[in-house]
């Protein structure tokens, strides 16, 4: 755990100095912000979220029309009926700030453990934030946290940005997009093994977008802007 809490930490494998993630000069200053009031948290609970894009049908009918329905073709080939912005739901002991469950339900024993959930995710550029009750709270799936290995959030977050050379890049032509950017989490934090759960493993697949993209020869680049398009406004 000291590890995650200072600037310069040495991975154990090759012994090179890396930045920790609530330091990292990328990260966007209110992720910073936060991890340094609650990123020595431990976390109880990681989730698997999805929900379908909310402006799609108007992106793929603006895709579909520029590629003479290319793209739904390739779409419906690759077996993808719907595409979903992924997102982590980590909820987090939080015993000094504020209490969630406290909140929610007035008649919360004063004796339960402080909690708050967060929000982990990939859009432009990498989010962490309070979610937004009840959307981001339907299509959830539990990622099982390894057994007797404490987890804190900034280990969790220090960890995947430093097995991963695009962290911080978004570009759906080449994959880097919020679904692999969850999976990576869930990789590289050796939580794959503690799923059991098909569906949630299906859940954390990610689909192939470059593949989608890529395959649409010179139009690739319109298709390309449209699905950067929803991840910035995947909140309309």
């Amino acid at each position: 755990m000291l590890g995650v809490n200072l600037l310069f930490e040495q991975f154990q494998n090759n012994q090179s100095l890396f930045i920790a993630a609530k330091n990292h000069p990328e990260m966007p200053l209110k992720v910073r912000n936060l991890l340094e009031q609650v990123g020595d948290e431990l976390i109880l609970k990681i989730q698997l979220g999805r929900r379908p894009l909310k402006c799609q049908k108007l992106l793929l009918k603006m895709a579909n029309y520029l590629t003479d329905s290319k793209f739904a073709d390739k779409q419906l080939e690759l077996g993808y009926d719907e595409i979903y912005h992924t997102y982590l739901l980590i909820t987090i002991e939080n015993n000094h700030g504020f209490n969630v469950l406290q909140h929610i339900t007035e008649n919360a024993p004063k004796t339960t453990t402080g909690r708050t959930v967060l929000v982990l995710e990939k859009t432009m550029r990498i989010g962490l934030r309070y979610p937004i009750i009840p959307d981001e709270m339907i299509d959830l799936y539990d990622i099982p946290l390894t057994p007797n290995k404490p987890l804190a959030l900034n280990q969790l977050i220090s960890t995947a940005l430093h097995a991963g050379k695009d962290f911080f890049i978004y570009d759906a032509g080449e994959n880097n997009m919020c679904q692999t950017f969850v999976k990576h989490f869930i990789e590289c934090n050796g939580l794959i093994p503690n799923i059991v759960d098909q569906a949630t493993l299906d859940a954390l697949e990610p689909m192939d977008a470059k593949a989608l993209i890529s395959t649409l020869g010179g139009r690739s680049k319109i298709v390309k802007g449209a699905t950067d398009l929803a991840a910035i406004r995947k909140q309309w």
